[in-house]
């Protein structure tokens, strides 16, 4: 059966279900597996935030690597305070930015810097209690009616031109509305933190240690470059690398424990619909392995974009002895293979925009 669901756009992208019952896929269907430690799958519920979710998840395996005990953090924190962010952007530039739901781990990780993080427990930006297909589908709903009030909103303001102040309090109004407000204090551990001290005691992580990579062409390699995707409307740079660095960098990584916040393409090719099992599809199907010039004609031509986020948590093979990534969806645990999508090393060579990873992974010694 397929399934219509928002991509980090609110685009419509028709996937395949299949469930398969993991033990059935890691003992029959793939071997000599690298499976790193993370928390449990989340699901963004139709909503088109699956940018926040990756990265929450993401944050969360670091806190696990670098032994921090906290709880499930709150996606929808990062994704409040980004609405407010980019409305001001879209202010200051008169209406000529990006004002979508989409974005990147850039995000997240300048937000946490900034506000900190709270648990899921706390605020679940009116998520917790959607649980039935009729609720997420309303959610949807609900939430393209918000992107399009406030956008309404905000180009009407900017016509008489009203005060970032008073602009990002309507926004703010409208969020409270659909998401509901974040509370300015709440109790941890029997004390009262706020989202920043909260983040300084249990998740003492700094945004600077991040980085995220790509491998383009048109750019320079082994230099940080601003990457041309509507998402990155914070203008934040890439490092560059050829293909091979690019790749031999996430293997180690991954080998090494660390996890990575992944962005990349699933809607402009068929290969994506194979319930998790994720191989090329069209385009380059019979290549042996992608190229650089191939990965960049894909991109240039579009075929290649920026559509949904993920988090990558281990490399498998198959039966014939070919690489997969196990990337960790945010699709639920009834889509792909029990929450996870197993992308074929050509796929993501082809489809991948970029990864994020902490810097110590950029200095290990190869493997």
């Amino acid at each position: 059966m397929t399934k219509s669901i928002k991509n980090k756009y609110g685009s419509i992208v028709i996937v395949g279900l299949l469930l398969v019952f993991q033990g059935c896929i890691s003992h029959k269907r793939f071997s000599n597996t690298i499976l790193i430690e993370t928390t449990d799958l989340k699901h963004q519920k139709y909503t088109g935030q699956c940018w926040s979710f990756a990265s929450t998840s993401f944050l969360e395996a670091e806190a696990i690597r670098l032994e921090y005990n906290i709880p499930e953090l709150s996606s929808f924190f990062f994704v409040y305070h980004n609405y407010l962010e980019k409305a001001k952007d879209y202010i200051t530039n008169k209406g000529n930015s990006y004002i979508n739901s989409g974005d990147l781990t850039f995000s997240v990780l300048e937000i946490f810097e900034n506000y900190g993080a709270v648990p899921e427990s706390v605020y679940d930006g009116k998520l917790g209690s959607v649980t039935t297909k009729k609720q997420m589908n309303s959610r949807w709903a609900e939430e393209d009616e918000m992107n399009a009030l406030i956008k309404y909103k905000l180009d009407s303001l900017i016509k008489i031109n009203a005060s970032v102040d008073q602009s990002l309090e309507i926004v703010e109004n409208i969020l409270n509305k659909y998401i509901d407000d974040i509370p300015e204090t709440f109790i941890y551990q029997g004390k009262t933190e706020t989202p920043k001290t909260f983040a300084k005691k249990f998740l003492p992580l700094n945004s600077e240690d991040y980085v995220e990579l790509t491998s383009y062409s048109h750019h320079p390699f082994n230099e940080r470059v601003i990457l041309e995707i509507p998402a990155n409307w914070r203008f934040k740079k890439y490092l560059n690398l050829p293909i091979e660095d690019f790749m031999n960098t996430i293997d180690n990584a991954i080998k090494s424990g660390f996890t990575l916040a992944w962005d990349g393409d699933i809607g402009s090719s068929g290969g994506f619909a194979d319930n998790g099992y994720t191989k090329v599809k069209g385009e380059y199907e019979e290549e042996k392995t992608i190229s650089q010039k191939q990965r960049q004609s894909a991109y240039e031509r579009k075929t290649t974009t920026d559509d949904h986020n993920m988090h990558l948590v281990g490399i498998t093979y198959d039966r014939d002895g070919q690489k997969f990534y196990m990337l960790k969806n945010t699709w639920g645990k009834n889509e792909g293979m029990d929450g996870i999508w197993y992308l074929s090393e050509n796929y993501f060579r082809l489809r991948t925009i970029s990864v994020t990873v902490h810097k110590e992974a950029l200095s290990l010694p190869k493997t």
